[in-house]
């Protein structure tokens, strides 16, 4: 779009500043100079055709060489001297047509591009320029816009990711020394093995020892597969918490419902409304968020409606079920069938898997333990 909008005002600019005036005058005078230089070069072959017939003849009368008492006289050295300066007439003649045909072809290309700009500019339309420039600038603005937040995202998510993918090249690398090292301590073996004496031994031990740090390529070898099983053991773990956590980046959440009774108990102790008021401080102003409670959470607090909401403030709407009923379905049906809304709760809801905020598993675990609330799905780990 940048590139479009450049070439729009290039345009623009180009044919506001454009003379016809002044174009047409050079067409004229590259026309004239067209004409003068054609003509001068058709003289130029006439009269390089009258020097090669006057070399011809002149030739034509000298004498062979080896008519030596001829070759000599007065007659023949003036011929020769006439076919000389012809032959240098000749090549000044073909030097100068070569020039004039030079500058022959560069009028001509100069012609024919100052007519086609005459042309474009004739053809130009300037309004309908000018209305696609206005329509693409305030796209070009919200590209650039959209692009700034798409750096800074994968900015941010590059800089969750890196130590892991770090990690994982480091022991990737080591999986590569440690196979590079059982083979060359293999080859160290099969040599002890064809070893004829003991001397020949003996070098071959202080060669792994070299090496390695210990002179039994056995040794060596059951070391290194060792090391290997545990690599091959972390490394499809680490791969795994990459993916995990790229697809934790890379979910959108536009709208979390949060089950506020369950983030008011740490295991079977309730703890009020600390938990969610912390959890509340430390969203922000990520995303839309929308709290709702069990009837009973009025008995509970010891608090109305409007009490609860005092205490949890505008950073969330405030939702408390009618009496008599659990809160479940209500959370479930604020959830919908928007992908980028999810729910924050415990609850399996089981007896709910028809719901498609269960079916397409957008409801997030947490952990309260020991006075602070862990939500890893939303990278949020507080204490209260």
């Amino acid at each position: 779009m940048q590139e479009a909008q450049r070439r729009l005002r290039d345009s623009i600019e180009s044919y506001n500043a454009f003379i016809p005036e002044v174009e047409l005058e050079k067409i004229k005078r590259f026309e004239s100079t067209s004409v003068g230089l054609s003509q001068k070069i058709a003289d130029e072959e006439v009269n390089k055709a009258n020097l090669e017939n006057l070399l011809k003849d002149t030739r034509a009368t000298q004498i062979n060489p080896l008519v030596f008492w001829k070759f000599f006289s007065a007659e023949q050295k003036r011929l020769r001297l006439e076919a000389n300066q012809l032959r240098k007439e000749i090549s000044a003649t073909n030097e100068n047509m070569v020039s004039d045909n030079e500058a022959l072809s560069k009028v001509r290309s100069d012609l024919s591009s100052a007519k086609k700009r005459i042309s474009e500019h004739e053809c130009f339309d300037l309004s309908e320029a000018e209305t696609q420039l206005a329509a693409i600038q305030p796209k070009a603005r919200q590209t650039a816009s959209e692009l700034a937040v798409a750096r800074a995202e994968l900015e941010r998510i590059e800089e969750k990711i890196r130590p892991h993918s770090q990690e994982l090249d480091r022991l990737k690398s080591e999986l590569e020394t440690f196979n590079s090292d059982i083979a060359k301590a293999d080859r160290l073996d099969r040599d002890l093995t064809a070893a004829e004496n003991s001397y020949e031994r003996a070098m071959i031990h202080q060669e792994c020892e070299e090496k390695f740090g210990s002179g039994s390529p056995r040794h060596v070898i059951n070391d290194r597969r060792g090391k290997i099983r545990r690599l091959e053991n972390n490394i499809p773990k680490l791969e795994r918490r990459i993916r995990d956590e790229l697809k934790k980046l890379d979910r959108k959440i536009s709208h979390l419902v949060i089950d506020g009774n369950n983030v008011c108990y740490e295991g079977q102790s309730f703890i009020g409304l600390r938990g969610i008021s912390a959890l509340l401080e430390a969203l922000g102003d990520r995303f839309k968020v929308t709290v709702v409670f069990d009837a009973s959470i009025r008995a509970m607090l010891k608090s109305d409606s409007q009490g609860i909401e005092k205490v949890l403030g505008p950073k969330a709407a405030t939702h408390v079920a009618p009496t008599k009923t659990a809160a479940d379905e209500y959370l479930l049906k604020l959830a919908g069938k928007d992908q980028s809304v999810f729910i924050l709760s415990n609850d399996r809801f089981a007896e709910y898997h028809d719901y498609d905020v269960v079916k397409s598993r957008r409801v997030l675990r947490f952990l309260i333990a020991d006075g602070k609330l862990m939500a890893n799905e939303l990278d949020i780990s507080i204490s209260f």
